[in-house]
């Protein structure tokens, strides 16, 4: 069962934060340090999964991240096999930096609440 970051109390949510500290002013960010380059690396990883409908498994989807419209083109992909590879890639990646990555999910878990789910249940 995930804990609160900050006071290790059992979360009843997908949230890294419990009711009680969210309600005292806590901030995932002053209670996790995140290497901005690692938080980056994993956002990118979260957009680009993203990017294959879950309905009938091509890529042909687009993802809206702060105003900015994504498609399988911006990062060099043009099949389902190029996509897995990539996928592939970063997941080997994120496992080599658990910790790290761990930080960045807990403060990407407000923005993406069912991938970062993903990411800790299938990735790490």
């Amino acid at each position: 069962m995930p804990t609160c970051v900050h006071c290790g109390k059992p979360l009843g949510g997908d949230s890294v934060l419990c009711y009680s500290c969210r309600s005292a002013g806590i901030s995932v960010e002053s209670v996790v340090d995140v290497d901005s380059s690692v938080r980056e690396r994993v956002e990118r990883y979260l957009i680009v999964a993203s990017l294959r409908c879950a309905d009938c498994g091509d890529i042909h989807g687009s993802v809206t991240v702060d105003g900015t419209e994504y498609t399988a083109a911006d990062f060099g992909i043009d099949s389902v096999d190029e996509w897995e590879l990539e996928l592939d890639k970063e997941a080997d990646w994120m496992r080599e930096h658990r910790d790290d990555v761990t930080a960045a999910l807990a403060s990407l878990a407000d923005e993406w609440p069912r991938s970062v789910a993903a990411v800790r249940e299938t990735v790490l």
